[in-house]
């Protein structure tokens, strides 16, 4: 049993015992039990559960069910797990995003183990066939402290495993061999570091990947299979038996080259069919081992939805195997309701109805129906609270809070002890007090009326956690590799071949091979590696010419340029702080409960920028203040919440959207979350009619509308503000400086708040804090699912596959075709073969604006089902509906594109598809491959930071600076212009002239390289890059011991390497141009010897 301990000591679990201990006993003590619950709450159907005392399998009806009952069942203090469905057994892809697979074969591993209380899984699992148990067991290894077993060994099963061989780990399923030491990056989100003495493990450690240093010891780790398409030798010789029949399907010739024994390609899953004898359903999983209780969450709704999934199966298996795109094997995927009724026959039940008695799924043998209340909501409404609480006490009731950590708990008994009620504080849940506050995080509360206790959760006494469980924020990365471009600070952009080791005298040194302009070859010392830069800009920018003469004239530009706009920046930021603007009051209790009201989870991101935003306004300083946030990250609520403040104080704020159809969403979202207060907006466009804006404006100036939503219409000269205090501009929109100046001429003390959608890169927000004031929204939002990403050949039979099942569920398709002339060819040919059961439009940017924004509009109002158009929908426009991406020809894209393309689905917390088709029988380019390989890799929302996309990078910049300079950075790279830029910045604030460290020759006649033994390829240029920025005695021991922690003994010529980066770093300090030491002596030569003359 795992329930958190103070329910245990107030013998809430005996209590409970009243109402569920029959059903407890026959789900334990009976195989064949089933047991339904009628009527329970949301929390007393997580705490009934939680209190059973074998694994639990617990079904959702979809994904986002799946996902909040996870989080209830962690907040009660299991160990649970979620267990995504496999992915479309009917699609064929080029490419596979590894991510639900890997968190997949977890889950199943877990099961295995035995180290986890409950699965939780969503309705479509049911349906599914899962690797056999016996096959996921098989492909595992045991690695303990002691064992005998080689490393080549543990290498080569852990390949058969589906683990990839890499110099170093960086993500799940890799793993790396050097000499005697083995890293490997584990389905549990562990990275073990194996030590060996010949072919006895010598130890087991959990290591940091980041450090790549030791956290812990462990006695030893079970892996598992990284794939989830396991294959034995039988398996293997059916599969490819079933495969030659059908050598004629483009598929499964394929898949049919390239099978294997063990864990296969993961987007092999379209040979699913031939791999019966390896895969089992669902349910058969989890009959060996410890007995398992299977739990539906509302079987009625449950039922519904798999009838639904069959029926949708059934459509598109008609559809695909008449476009030859499936064989007629894939009929039987889908696990029919009397296969289901059959596995469910011996495995114990038990289901929760709140709606209906009916249980189309099982016959329950026992029904029972428990006395529980859902709390109320107290987070709103402390009197009530405290009302309540006094009431529990004279009814000799028992009240336990869980408050999520010890500050709110402390805060909460504080306040009811002020409001007369003795609250007792519980760390660890003893105490005898009627009122108890813990630092618990059970999430729902239940009221056990009958038991006479009631359970206040954190979503009733609190709200909303303030926490992020995940989410990407993005990384800096500069070390080239072979094959990127790279800048030298004196020579320019060259392309970087690698290394290479030379003999210079009587001893090898290696060296980075850069080539130039005209083949022309440098080799740099790799103790010269500072002088490097990865290239960040243009795909393929133009070589620089060896020699520094071009690329010094180019430097001098930029320059000159970044000093005037440095000027420019630190003068306006100057001027603005001179400027007095209106002193906002602090927050009250409306802004609380608007924001409170906010449907979903903020992330510490977005209140971290409320909280910079209030602090500008209530410091009556005008801001001018930039908010950016990736697609979906909650720009527009962080504006909501400072246009609410602002009319809270009796001024008057204005939002200016990019379209009509924007403007209109944005007014639908404000007007419902004002509901609930004495407030109005209003809808600025002109789709509303003379008579309507000739009211609003009136009332505008007249101070009796304080919110307002608005095109570029409100920058006419007739609109006038009664006292204007906050204007929000969305920077994607076409409105240009001199709109945002008009703006601030007539209202010279308003508050601006700029939204951008375009990532702005971290390294430039900081340089230039003083002189412009960033919002970063650069975490990922709890709860939106990542879209589905798909690479696949296009056919019609696929497009049309996507289309219908999209619409069958409701939603609606964009289908993206950068080609107007063919848009109402392909629309026609779209209506045809889907016999015209869907209502298509199209839209492309040189139409008329007028009809344009009809046309996007009614697609928002859903008279149609799928929208045809380029890449106007790229930007400025949110679909909620729009759950399904096709892109035509997606090589053609940039990464960026790409990106923010599929960011315009899925954004109500519907699971979204993105399907980027290639030509088919066409070969993409290397550069594409490699674009669509990094969407695969990277689908969670905001991962767009995490690829750290260079095109993103230098638009952000672009952004914040202007053309010109996004100019400038493409001649020099994005890193040393931003040296440029800060150290221009800070010479204009300090007045003084930043001091030059030149560089120094280092001529030491020592080996000093990094061998291919200790390691090689780009982990090798990132050590260089370690290197060459030491500075110590202090960095160099450090950078030694980590070393060797990651690679093994660091030998002489390494260590002579380290020694020799010191001496040049120590020497350039101190203005040396060359150190020569050899065996004749050594010898230091300074660019000015004159300030080492003796003066006196």
């Amino acid at each position: 049993m795992n329930t958190p301990s103070c329910l245990k000591l107030y013998n809430l679990g005996e209590k409970l015992s009243m109402l569920s201990g029959m059903a407890k006993k026959r789900l334990t003590d009976d195989k064949f039990s089933a047991v339904s619950v009628l009527h329970a709450t949301e929390g007393a159907k997580f705490h009934i559960v939680s209190e059973l005392d074998c694994r639990r399998l617990y079904i959702t009806s979809d994904e986002l069910a799946a996902k909040s009952a996870l989080r209830q069942f962690k907040s009660w203090g299991l160990n649970a797990k979620l267990l995504p469905p496999r992915d479309d057994v009917l699609l064929a892809r080029k490419g596979f995003s590894g991510i639900n697979m890997r968190e997949r074969m977890d889950a199943l591993s877990s099961v295995v183990r035995g180290d986890v209380d409950l699965i939780v899984t969503s309705a479509d699992a049911l349906l599914q066939y899962f690797p056999s148990r016996r096959l996921v067991e098989r492909f595992s290894v045991l690695i303990k402290k002691e064992d005998v077993l080689s490393p080549q060994a543990l290498a080569d099963k852990l390949a058969e495993m589906g683990y990839a061989r890499q110099s170093m780990i960086a993500d799940v399923g890799d793993f790396a061999l050097r000499g005697d030491v083995l890293d490997v990056y584990s389905l549990d989100g562990n990275a073990y570091r194996i030590n060996f003495f010949d072919e006895l493990i010598e130890d087991v450690k959990i290591i940091d990947v980041e450090t790549m240093t030791s956290k812990e010891e462990v006695e030893s780790v079970l892996l598992f299979a990284t794939s989830d398409i396991l294959l034995d030798e039988k398996g293997y010789d059916q599969a490819r038996e079933g495969l030659k029949k059908h050598l004629a399907n483009k598929n499964a010739q394929a898949i049919f080259d390239n099978l294997s024994v063990g864990a296969c390609d993961p987007s092999f899953v379209w040979a699913l069919p031939f791999m019966r004898g390896c895969n089992e359903p669902l349910l058969e999983f989890f009959k060996d081992g410890e007995p398992t209780i299977v739990v539906f969450d509302e079987p009625k709704i449950i039922f519904d939805k798999l009838n639904i999934l069959r029926k949708e199966f059934a459509g598109r298996i008609d559809t695909l195997l008449q476009g030859g795109e499936i064989t007629a094997e894939h009929k039987d995927e889908c696990i029919s309701a009397f296969e289901l009724k059959r596995e469910l026959l011996t495995m114990r039940k038990l289901s929760f109805a709140s709606l209906t008695m009916t249980n189309n799924l099982f016959e329950p043998k026992l029904v029972i129906e428990p006395k529980t209340r859902a709390v109320t909501k107290y987070y709103l409404d402390f009197s009530s609270l405290v009302q309540d609480v006094k009431t529990f006490i004279l009814n000799d009731t028992k009240v336990i809070f869980a408050c999520a950590d010890t500050e709110r708990a402390r805060l909460l008994e504080h306040n009811l002890r002020d409001n007369d009620v003795y609250a007792e504080f519980s760390r660890d849940g003893e105490g005898d007090g009627k009122v108890l506050v813990t630092p618990l995080k059970i999430e729902t509360g239940v009221n056990y009326s009958a038991a006479k206790v009631v359970l206040v959760g954190t979503s009733e006494c609190i709200g909303k956690q303030r926490t992020q469980e995940s989410g990407f924020k993005k990384q800096s990365f500069s070390v080239p590799k072979p094959g990127d471009y790279v800048v030298h600070r004196i020579h320019g952009i060259g392309l970087c071949e690698g290394t290479r080791i030379m003999k210079m005298g009587e001893f090898e040194k290696e060296y980075i091979v850069l080539k130039y302009r005209d083949g022309d070859i440098l080799y740099v010392a790799t103790d010269q590696m500072d002088n490097l830069q990865k290239f960040v800009g243009e795909e393929n920018p133009r070589l620089s010419k060896m020699g520094g003469k071009e690329f010094a004239k180019e430097k001098e530009k930029v320059k000159k340029s970044v000093r005037q706009l440095a000027v420019n920046l630190v003068e306006l930021y100057a001027k603005r702080e001179k400027l007095k603007g209106f002193k906002y009051s602090e927050d009250t209790v409306w802004q609380k409960e608007f924001e409170d009201n906010f449907e979903y989870e903020e992330t510490p991101d977005q209140l971290k920028a409320i909280s910079e935003i209030k602090r500008d306004m209530e410091d009556g300083k005008v801001m001018d203040r930039l908010l950016v946030g990736d697609v979906g990250f909650g720009k527009t609520e962080v504006a909501f919440r400072a246009m609410f403040k602002t009319a809270l104080d009796g001024k008057q704020a204005v939002l200016l959207a990019p379209t009509t159809i924007l403007a209109r969403q944005h007014y639908e979202n404000l007007a419902e979350r004002l509901k609930p207060f004495d407030m109005k907006c209003g809808l600025l466009t002109r789709l509303q009619s003379a008579a309507e804006n000739k009211q609003l404006l009136e009332d505008v100036k007249n101070g009796k509308i304080f919110l307002l939503i608005a095109t570029h219409k409100v920058l006419a000269k007739s609109v006038e503000f009664a006292d204007l205090g906050l204007l929000v501009l969305d920077e994607e929109q076409r409105f240009g400086v001199e709109h945002k100046e008009k703006l601030k001429e007539k209202y010279p003390n308003v508050n601006v708040l700029t939204l951008s959608a375009t990532p702005i890169p971290r390294t430039l927000n900081m340089s230039l804090t003083g002189v412009r004031d960033i919002s970063m929204l650069e975490t990922a939002p709890i709860g939106r699912l990542p879209v589905q990403t798909y690479v696949v050949e296009y056919s019609d039979a696929t497009c049309v596959d996507a289309v219908m099942r999209e619409t069958a569920r409701g939603g609606q398709t964009l289908i993206l075709l950068n080609d107007i002339d063919a848009l109402d060819s392909f629309a026609q040919k779209l209506a045809e073969l889907t016999q015209g059961k869907v209502r298509i439009v199209t839209a492309h940017g040189q139409m008329n604006p007028s009809e344009l924004e009809k046309r996007i509009g009614d697609f928002y109002d859903k008279k149609y089902d799928v929208l045809v158009a380029t890449t106007i929908i790229e930007n400025g426009i949110d679909l909620p509906d729009a759950n399904t991406l096709i892109v035509i020809n997606s090589g053609r894209f940039g990464l960026a594109q790409l990106y923010q393309l599929r960011g315009r689905v899925g954004r109500r917390g519907v699971l979204a598809h993105a399907y980027f088709t290639v030509p088919a029988n066409d070969s993409l380019t290397v550069n594409a491959e490699k674009r669509l390989d990094t969407l695969l890799e990277n689908t969670d929302i905001g991962s767009g930071f995490k690829v750290a996309l260079a095109d993103l990078s230098i638009r952000g910049a672009g952004t914040l600076l202007g053309a010109e300079q996004s100019g400038h950075i493409e001649r020099v790279g994005y890193e040393m212009y931003l040296e440029i830029l800060d150290e221009t910045i800070r010479e204009i604030r300090t007045g003084e002239k930043a001091h030059e460290i030149r560089d120094c020759e280092m001529r030491v006649d020592i080996a000093a390289f990094i061998s291919d033994d200790f390691v090689s390829g780009r982990d090798k240029l990132k050590i260089y890059k370690q290197i060459a920025g030491v500075s110590s005695i202090t960095s160099r021991d450090k950078l030694i011991q980590e070393l060797e922690q990651v690679y093994g003994k660091v030998d002489l010529p390494l260590e002579n390497l380290i020694n020799v980066a010191l001496l040049k770093n120590l020497a350039s300090r101190q203005d040396a141009c060359k150190v020569m030491i050899n065996k004749n002596g050594a010898g230091v030569y300074f660019y000015d010897a004159s300030v080492f003359k003796n003066e006196a």
